[in-house]
């Protein structure tokens, strides 16, 4: 049971990190004339789960995205109550994160909420298939011997990428709680459905496929 409550503690403050130096990076950028803008939010993004994944990585699985458990969960990596668990507390640590930004940036109304730019399909296929993409290198990364010790990089370098690239676009969530604690706290949840969805689904497939890529 002590070993389980390190793993809830790691979701919690995992997720709170992220989203409070990743969603910060947004709304100091919005706050301060475009001073970060799409490359430095993905760098910060990038880098935060990168350090993530290396230090909670050796206490937890350091999953900090609802998604991921979800897939984990489908791929029976993970129990049910335990994979409840990760997610309560990760979606705990996004809604913490967010209020104390709101209260830090009282004047800015998304609080780096993800919405699209565009239409909500695109914005639904581009959370789908980065999610699966992102859920593919976290698969390989951590089941190949050769690759393990790159993982946390790999994992954070991916983030970046997708960050950078379609942040603009869909904002690049890829994380249901990522998206959560903004939309939650600036009362804006319309676009939510979005992006707990795209991830989710996306990232279910990555692991349907990589299941029937090894069996075969």
């Amino acid at each position: 049971m002590e070993n389980r409550r390190i793993y809830y503690i790691s979701e919690f403050f995992g997720t709170f990190l992220l989203v409070f130096l990743g969603t910060g990076s947004v709304i100091i950028s919005e706050e301060y004339n475009g001073i970060i803008q799409a490359f430095g939010i993905g760098i910060v993004f990038g880098v935060t789960v990168w350090l993530l994944v290396q230090f909670f990585g050796k206490f937890s699985d350091c999953h900090i995205n609802p998604a991921v458990t979800i897939a984990f969960l489908w791929n029976k990596q993970i129990q049910f109550k335990q994979a409840l668990l990760y997610v309560f507390f990760q979606l705990i640590g996004a809604l913490c994160a967010s209020i104390c930004l709101h209260f830090l940036f009282e004047i800015n109304q998304n609080l780096g909420n993800t919405l699209p730019s565009g239409s909500w399909q695109e914005s639904f296929i581009l959370e789908f298939f980065l999610s699966f993409a992102l859920m593919m290198v976290i698969l390989i990364s951590t089941t190949q011997k050769v690759l393990l010790k790159f993982a946390p990089f790999l994992i954070g370098s991916t983030v970046f990428l997708e960050a950078w690239l379609a942040g603009p676009i869909c904002g690049a969530s890829m994380n249901p709680a990522r998206s959560f604690g903004p939309a939650a706290v600036s009362e804006n949840m319309f676009f939510l459905p979005l992006y707990i969805l795209g991830p989710i689904s996306g990232m279910i497939l990555a692991v349907v496929l990589l299941n029937f890529i090894y069996k075969n």
